[in-house]
């Protein structure tokens, strides 16, 4: 199969790997779709990354994490916005957790939904990505405010919103490692009760973050879809560029070895799931190293062929502060709508922002 941009050890390592095909024509094609700010740079938080977004009784919920000038450097708080229109204006701007002092930061937000609730889980973080905690809010309707419900010392980086199983469990994709250390193993969390506001199980995907060829994961941020009796988990690959998917068909329980597929992402944060029409969807950086070019996949109803390939954003784009890059997506589908969120770099790498793209899936 390979890839054009592949290198000899990228070569080595799919040789070794079994190959999955997803891909069936996918011809590419621009989304039919707008692009809307959520949150631009500004003095005071001139660095954006890894949002979340959701939806809760008709109202669209977003959050990041921001920083003053660089990633995961200072002063780290989680910061959100509410659209009441359909994400064509936000509003309702609030922080959901502050350390001022920069010793705890926060990184990322995820949202879950259960027992009629809406709930929201966030890292904290003593430094770049060392895992200090895991912290459950819950969405107070009478203050209409986030409030912490526990805090606990689970060292596991969130990728994902919760996910529903068809067995009536919950499960989050993400990362593990030792307390206060960097996660470079992908695992899932579980709830067995399907609630949120309860103990999560965890079960590894891998034994640890290295690859059969003897190389690193770095960053295996994962995402799922869940196709029939099986659950396709997608894991960015850093150290080498052969996409890596690994596959459960007991629910989350047991896990594949990691295998190689044939869609061409680039070293940056993959989102997936399924629309209520059956069709699954897979969104992602392609091609170009930079994450300039951001791509929807759809697949046929319950299959796991992806035939249409939507191009998102490609380059940079006029009225967008000199963006550039458009990566690390999360998608949330709500009235006939796909609502993308993703980070945008404006103007430099170190200056990010956060826009939300609708794609109408009529």
């Amino acid at each position: 199969m390979g890839f054009y941009y592949y290198d000899d050890a990228d070569r080595n390592l799919e040789s070794i790997l079994e190959t999955v095909k997803f891909l069936d024509t996918a011809e590419e094609k621009f989304a039919d779709c707008v692009t809307v700010p959520v949150s631009l740079p500004d003095e005071v938080y001139g660095f954006l990354h890894e949002c979340a977004i959701t939806e809760y009784n008709g109202v669209l919920f977003a959050s990041w994490y921001n920083n003053h000038t660089t990633e995961l450097h200072g002063r780290c708080p989680i910061r959100g916005k509410r659209s009441y229109d359909g994400g064509l204006t936000w509003e309702h701007e609030e922080v959901i957790c502050d350390d001022p002092t920069g010793k705890i930061m926060f990184c990322p937000p995820v949202y879950g939904k259960a027992d009629g609730h809406l709930y929201m889980l966030i890292n904290q973080m003593v430094g770049p990505d060392l895992i200090h905690a895991l912290d459950c809010y819950i969405l107070n309707e009478e203050t209409d405010r986030f409030e912490l419900l526990w805090s606990r010392p689970v060292p596991f980086k969130l990728n994902t919103n919760v996910i529903p199983l068809p067995d009536g469990k919950l499960m989050i994709a993400g990362r593990v490692c030792e307390l206060d250390s960097f996660p470079n193993t992908p695992a899932v969390l579980i709830s067995d009760d399907g609630r949120i506001d309860t103990e999560w199980r965890l079960v590894k995907i891998a034994e640890n973050g290295d690859l059969p060829d003897g190389s690193a994961f770095v960053h295996p941020e994962i995402s799922p879809i869940i196709d029939g009796d099986s659950i396709w988990m997608f894991s960015r690959n850093d150290r080498r560029r052969v996409p890596i998917v690994y596959r459960s068909d007991d629910w989350g329980e047991t896990w594949s070895s990691p295998m190689a597929y044939d869609i061409p992402a680039v070293s940056s944060k993959i989102c997936c799931g399924t629309l209520t029409n059956g069709r699954h969807w897979w969104i992602g950086n392609i091609t170009h190293s930079d994450r300039r070019r951001l791509a929807l996949y759809l697949t046929e109803p319950g299959t796991m062929r992806f035939t249409k390939c939507r191009i998102l954003h490609d380059s940079a784009e006029p009225g967008w502060d000199n963006a550039v890059n458009w990566h690390y997506p999360a998608a949330v589908e709500h009235d006939g709508k796909l609502y993308i969120i993703c980070t945008v770099g404006c103007g430099s790498w170190a200056r990010r922002g956060a826009a939300v793209t609708i794609v109408n899936l009529k």
